[in-house]
Order: C-alpha cells, then structure tokens, then sequence
C-alpha cells in the first residue's frame, strides 16, 4: 500500500536542502537591518517572537532570503545530535511570498508521492541522560514548550500537521520514528485538542503505559504569545493524562508473550516434571507445571497423605525441589512412608526375583529381616535428585495464619521451592487458633479462605506449584465427593486449578473389602475431568504404595 520510499532511509543528502541549508544563516548573525526587519516581521506573523534567538540557535533554525529578497525561516530536521553546520536530513521552510505564507518541505515527495523518513525536529538535543520527551505535531509548539520549561526535550513530528483519523494510517506515517523513541521512559503528547483522539491512538502504539496525552484545549505557541508562559508548565505537570495505568496492558504490550504462548503451549502443558509413578496422570493432566494450586480431598481413612507422599516422591525423584509441611502427621511418619516408598520398586524387582515371602506376606523394607539394609536405603534416599525440606510443625504452634503464610514464602524463596505440600488445611487452622479460646466457627471459616488466597499468591507470585490438602465434609458412606462438599468456603475449588477426590466403594464381589478410585473433578488446564470409576488406585500394603489403573475400558463395555 506504502511505497517502499515511505520506509527506506535517505541515503545522501538531497541537493535542495545542501543548497538552502549553505544559503541560511543564523538568526544572531543577521546583520543587515533591513534584513533584520523582515526576520523580526516573519517572526511575529508566525508568533515565535517571543521565543528567545538563543532557543531558535539550538534548535538550529535560520533565515533564508531568496534572490527576490522574500524571507523564510527554516525548521531543520535530524535523526541524532548534530552540530549547527551539519546539513540536516529534512528542511521545512516557511517562507512570506507578499501578504501570505507559503510552506515547503524537503525532500519532497518520490514518483508515488510518498516523503522519505528525513529526521524528528529538535531530536539532535537528545542525549542519553534524557528520560522524557514532548511529541508535539509542529516546530512552534517544541520550541514554545522549551522556551517556557527552561529546557525540557520538545520535539515536532515530521509532517505532524498532517494528522490522519485512523491509527492504520497514523502509525503507517510515524512509524520511522518509533525507534527513535524506544529509550524513553516518558511520553508526553501534546497535540491540538481537536487532534486528542489521535494522541491516544498513538500513544497506544508507543506503549500507553509509559504515554501521557496533555489535556489543554490551547496550544503552547498560543499560551506563550499569550504570556501564560506559566500555564505550558502547569498543563504537563496537571493536565497530563496516563493512556493506560501501570497494572494495565494492552495487545501490543503481550503481543510477545501471546507469541510464546501459543508457540510453546505444549511445552508450558509438560510443565518441569511428568510423572512415572502414576503415569496415568500425564493422559490427563499433561504434566506438573508451576504457579499452580492442586487441592486434594478425601474421606477420613481414604489413604489422602499415604497417596501424597507417593505423589510428590514421584516428584522429587525427578529433581523437584519440594517442602512438605504436615501438619496432622509427625514429621518421622512421613519420612518413614516416603522411604518405604521410594525402596519400594527395588524391593518388588527383588521380590518378583528371588520370591521371597514369609507365610504367604510379602517382606517390606521395615520388617526386622531388612533392617540392615535401612542406612543404605537413607543414604540413597538422601541423594535424590530434588531436594526435600520437612517442616517443623511445633514451631509454628503460637503463630499465626499470615506468619505462617510468610515463612512458606520466605523458605521458598531461600531454597528455590518447586513444589510445596501442605496436609491439612484444616488442621493448619486448627493449630493457628489452638491458643484463641474465643475464636469462632465463622472466625475460623474465614482464616481457612485467607490462607488459600495467601498460598494462591505465592504459587503466582513466586512460582511454586502448591498442593493442599482439604478434608471434605461429613457425608454418607457412599455418597460421591463433589466441589460443593470441600470444608470451608467456596473460595479453595474457586483458586484450586487441579481438583483430586479419592472415592471409596465397597468390593462387590467382597463386601469386606473396599476399592478406591481417583476422581478429577477440576482440571483448568488439561481440560479432561473424570467424574466416575475410571482410574482405579490399587493400595500395596506392604509397600505403602498405590497403583493407578485404567479402567475406562470396562466402564465402557
């Protein structure tokens, strides 16, 4: 649609602009009075008289006088600093032909009537230790700000007169100069009022976040001829409007990370870690990712912490830093089963080998026979790959919910927290009130929600992927868990990203003997539920494993 002219950079100086920029002179230097005269007369009828000479010297303006002794000021145009005898990139002039003014710009328009990219007005000022600027759509209104600011960076957009109603068209005309405004931290824009809408097109282009469009129904040349000198100064500081608030973004501020989403969905799905112990999850869940809040339920004797432990071990195998923080069993009873299961496919490989049982019962790792071998099983324990931190629940007695929360934080900030686990959310409470007497039901309804909402912001805040456990309430035997039966309010299923309920059913073929399935009833990411009796968990006593199994081809049957 543009000519490739429109883009392209200019590659030697235009001949025109070498020729009027070698005639020009310096505004101080006019000696000739009746030259000056006309300078001065040009000036008023521009209304940059009040500007300073001094001001027009280091924005590089100067007079022209053609050969019929008609005066023109020149506003020159750079694409860096620059010293007064360098031939600028892009001229206008302005120049009084009888009782009215004429305007040229330089160079001028290629075969498709496209001007090449010449320079930003005023840009050869910039240095690296400026952090804002002014965009204004002409040279008077830079050179008014600057004059009245006492030197604040004020440009003239090339062509800003030309201001077009579509930000296709607006952003197609400017966007040579984007680069040039990359490096600044603050944007002002100060166009004509009736241009305001323009502004805030532009600046949503240039990162609104950074842009602040000035509100003042009057143009700065029109303040300083009107001695409001005072008033430009006002209006940038109090009449300046921030596009778009710092906690806010627009499409082209995500643009890049959008990009990267798409791209590498998949690869953000697997997350750090898939599981090889319940393998099965991978179908479902993709993988174990971070910043997420995993809820686990379950009725009372269900095997919810005999299933965790496997759970995060299966993890921590694999190099997950992870803090586990029981606060319903000791500390020694969940080494103790995380041990006996991390031994456990050594000893099935032994046992399927030598077939070594007493009576009929299988040997695990804490049967006296095998108690020798213990010291080896914790040195191999010990040098897993992941890292394992336990907390210590008592001392944590006396403190508070949010005092807890903040020594979490503080641990997985300290040690690189991949993972934490916290068993139970119920009993955590019921530790931070042990010594308020007074302390209510609702009182400890609430504390439970304020610290899901504390765990939900260091899992965003801080990267960890947090799994909670939540007693359900008080239901029939075989009725099914549901998200409206999770303990306290809604606000856990409403943070919660994965969803595990264990579900128990009495064996029909031995009512004495139950079997237990693992249900997935929220699963935000992997999209794919399961709400019936599909992934069965088969317990290994002697182990204190579970074995996750598909069923979904029997229910199908």
């Amino acid at each position: 649609l543009f000519s490739k002219a429109f883009f392209s950079d200019i590659s030697s100086r235009d001949p025109t602009i070498c020729s009027l920029w070698s005639e020009a002179i310096d505004l101080h230097d006019v000696q000739d009075l009746t030259e000056q005269s006309e300078f001065l007369s040009l000036r008023q009828q521009l209304g940059v008289d009040r500007i300073h000479l001094e001001t027009l010297s280091r924005y590089h303006v100067r007079g022209h006088m053609d050969s019929y002794d008609q005066p023109a000021i020149c506003y020159p145009r750079y694409r860096g600093p620059s010293s007064r005898a360098r031939i600028p990139c892009g001229l206008k002039l302005i120049r009084r032909i009888g009782d009215h003014l004429e305007k040229e710009n330089f160079p001028e328009p290629d075969d498709t009537g496209i001007v090449p990219f010449s320079g930003i007005f005023g840009f050869h000022m910039a240095t690296a230790a400026d952090n804002r600027i002014i965009l204004t759509t002409n040279e008077r209104d830079a050179l008014a700000v600057y004059e009245a600011t006492g030197g604040m960076l004020a440009v003239a957009l090339p062509q800003g007169e030309k201001v077009y109603k579509t930000l296709f068209y607006l952003t197609a005309r400017f966007i040579f100069v984007l680069p040039y405004l990359e490096d600044f931290d603050i944007i002002y824009l100060w166009f004509p009022h009736v241009h305001e809408k323009n502004a805030k097109d532009l600046a949503s282009y240039l990162n609104a976040n950074r842009c602040y469009v000035v509100l003042c129904k009057e143009r700065p040349i029109e303040l300083l001829r009107n001695d409001a000198r005072r008033e430009i100064n006002k209006a940038i500081r109090e009449d300046a409007v921030r596009v778009r608030g710092k906690g806010f973004r627009s499409m082209i501020d995500v643009r890049q990370d959008l990009k990267l989403e798409i791209i590498n969905s998949r690869t953000k799905q697997c997350g750090i870690a898939q599981w090889k112990r319940f393998d099965l999850l991978n179908r479902y869940l993709y993988g174990f990712r971070p910043s997420e809040l995993t809820v686990l339920t379950g009725g009372t004797g269900f095997g919810k912490t005999t299933f965790l432990c496997e759970y995060s071990l299966d993890l921590l195998s694999q190099g997950v830093r992870t803090l586990f923080c029981s606060f319903e069993m000791p500390d020694e009873k969940i080494l103790k089963w995380m041990l006996v299961q991390y031994a456990a496919p050594f000893y099935l490989r032994d046992l399927d080998r030598l077939r070594t049982t007493r009576n009929g019962i299988p040997i695990p790792l804490y049967r006296a026979e095998h108690h020798p071998s213990v010291e080896m099983w914790l040195d191999r324990f010990e040098r897993t790959k992941g890292d394992l931190i336990i907390m210590k629940v008592d001392e944590f007695r006396d403190k508070t919910i949010t005092q807890i929360a903040s020594a979490i934080r503080h641990q997985v900030i300290a040690s690189g927290i991949q993972h934490v686990v916290i068993d139970n959310l119920q009993f955590l409470v019921g530790l931070a009130t042990l010594n308020n007497e007074k302390a209510t039901a609702l009182e400890k309804y609430n504390q439970q929600d304020r610290f899901v909402s504390l765990l939900r912001g260091i899992a965003t805040d801080y990267g960890p992927h947090v799994t909670l456990v939540v007693h359900p309430r008080k239901l029939e035997a075989d009725a099914d868990l549901d998200v409206q039966h999770f303990g306290g309010s809604a606000r856990v299923t409403q943070e919660a990203d994965t969803i595990f309920a264990i579900q128990r059913r009495r064996d029909e073929k031995d009512k004495r003997k139950y079997r237990k399935f693992l249900y997935i009833l929220k699963n935000r990411y992997g999209q794919k539920k399961v709400e019936s009796d599909i992934i069965e968990m088969v317990f290994q006593p002697a182990t204190y494993t579970h074995c996750l199994v598909d069923r979904s081809g029997e229910t199908s049957k």
